[in-house]
């Protein structure tokens, strides 16, 4: 998908360095698209991320930012023989075989999951 004006997305906040406040995700309306995000590693645009402007809803007020980067996160599959695999994904998010959730990074945007 592509980000357009006025879509809903997800922002994920920074939390703080002491853990008063921890990372989470907060809806935020796209306000504009800058273009694809440059990968200095490679010298050209990445395909897979996109810089846009936010006005992120936080329950203290709004924030506006111009330049958030798309971060979609792959989880870590773990044990591919894990007798707990059906368990994944759910509240509790912790497996013995090594499969670790999707962690997007604090500072970016990624689509809302799909429910």
């Amino acid at each position: 998908m592509k980000p357009t004006v006025g879509r809903i997305v997800h922002y994920v906040s920074y939390g703080t360095p002491g853990g008063e406040y921890t990372s989470q995700c907060r809806a935020a309306v796209v306000t504009e698209v800058n273009g694809p995000a440059f990968n200095p590693a490679t010298g050209r645009d990445a395909e897979d991320s996109t810089v846009v402007g936010l006005c992120v809803l936080n329950p203290e007020g709004m924030f506006f930012n111009r330049s958030v980067l798309q971060s979609e996160p792959a989880e870590t599959p773990g044990d591919p023989n894990c007798p707990d695999r059906a368990e994944h994904g759910k509240i509790f998010r912790y497996c013995a075989c090594g499969w670790l959730p999707a962690t997007p990074r604090g500072g970016t945007w990624h689509w809302p999951e799909r429910e």
